[in-house]
């Protein structure tokens, strides 16, 4: 039987979809500043007015609020990630390309201080949100055990405690005015230890000169 071959897609139909797409970013950019100012008191109807469409052009892309907020925490997840993965796009070292997005991540509410106060705001999400958002650390643990940079042991459980101390700090960072970026990187520290990374060792990879926080 010969193979079946792909219908090419038509033009329009591809401009089609990237135009919903953009418009679907700009959406949940918009949701996400209205998140980090509103809080939970946040309403569709803000929402909508912030991003100046009408809220029926919202319920196009989303079932109802919570589906919305849920999705603009996970964007804001990911863009934040894009962002540092750039940063360390010249980083040869494997365990500083683990270690830097970490320290970067607990500075957030410099870098990305609307995706840090929406993470404030909506902590109660973090449940739902935390296994896809910290999936890339998981694969990251489990790519160092495999070849052998790391000796660990159910990487999946250690990525879990590690995105909760790494969550955790970046909230105390947020919300706490006494808070330091000398405890985040202690925090970082403590999380190493628990991957077998010596205090020396942990100690050097959290004093390294980090790239620019600016955006």
């Amino acid at each position: 039987m010969p193979a079946r071959t792909k219908k090419p897609v038509a033009p329009a139909i591809g401009r089609k979809a990237a135009y919903v797409a953009r418009n679907r970013a700009a959406l949940l950019k918009s949701t996400q500043e209205v998140l980090a100012i509103n809080g939970p008191s946040v309403t569709i109807e803000d929402i909508a007015e912030h991003a100046e469409v009408a809220v029926s052009t919202i319920y196009k892309h989303f079932k109802d609020k919570d589906a919305l907020i849920e999705a603009t925490m996970l964007w804001g997840f990911a863009s934040w990630e894009e962002w540092a993965l750039n940063q360390i796009a010249d980083v040869e070292d494997p365990l500083e390309q683990l270690v830097i997005p970490m320290r970067l991540f607990v500075r957030a509410h410099i870098s990305h201080p609307h995706h840090a106060q929406s993470v404030v705001n909506f902590f109660s999400l973090m449940k739902n949100i935390a296994p896809k958002a910290g999936e890339n650390l998981k694969v990251h643990l489990q790519l160092l055990t495999k070849i052998k940079v790391l000796n660990i042991e159910n990487p999946e459980v250690l990525a879990k405690n590690i995105y909760a101390i790494l969550t955790f700090t970046l909230l105390d960072q947020a919300t706490n005015p006494k808070a330091t970026i000398t405890e985040a990187d202690k925090a970082i520290r403590s999380a190493l230890s628990m991957i077998g990374i010596s205090e020396a060792k942990a100690k050097k990879l959290t004093e390294s000169k980090l790239p620019d926080l600016t955006v």
